[in-house]
């Protein structure tokens, strides 16, 4: 497989995945502007391992729910000689930093 192939493929899954990721996004947003609306610390947060973490966590949740709601899709991704770590580990990765420049950025803008 030549890596064109392979980025096509991973945008292609990524695509597939962007909803779910960008609403468990907003969640992990809302529970923490919810905890310091409660708490009356400044929100956004910086940046930290809490924060990181909490996204982190998010991604459990969504491979559970892949797997519920798109149980076939995988067999595309077999016939490319795909495995699933192949695909979720640069998912994981990849969105990861898009949420830490996200929060960056609403730190930068509040502040």
């Amino acid at each position: 497989m030549t890596l064109n192939t392979y980025l096509r493929a991973l945008a292609l899954f990524y695509r597939t995945l962007l909803p779910q990721t960008i609403l468990l996004s907003a969640l992990v947003l809302g529970a923490t502007a919810l905890g310091a609306g409660l708490l009356q610390l400044p929100w956004p947060p910086p940046l930290g391992p809490g924060l990181v973490l909490m996204k982190l966590g998010t991604f459990p949740l969504l491979a559970y729910l892949e797997h519920r709601l798109r149980p076939h899709q995988y067999w595309f991704y077999r016939n490319l000689h795909l495995a699933p770590w192949q695909l979720w580990a640069p998912l994981v990765v990849l969105d990861t930093l898009a949420f830490c420049a996200l929060a960056g950025v609403l730190h930068q803008l509040v502040a």
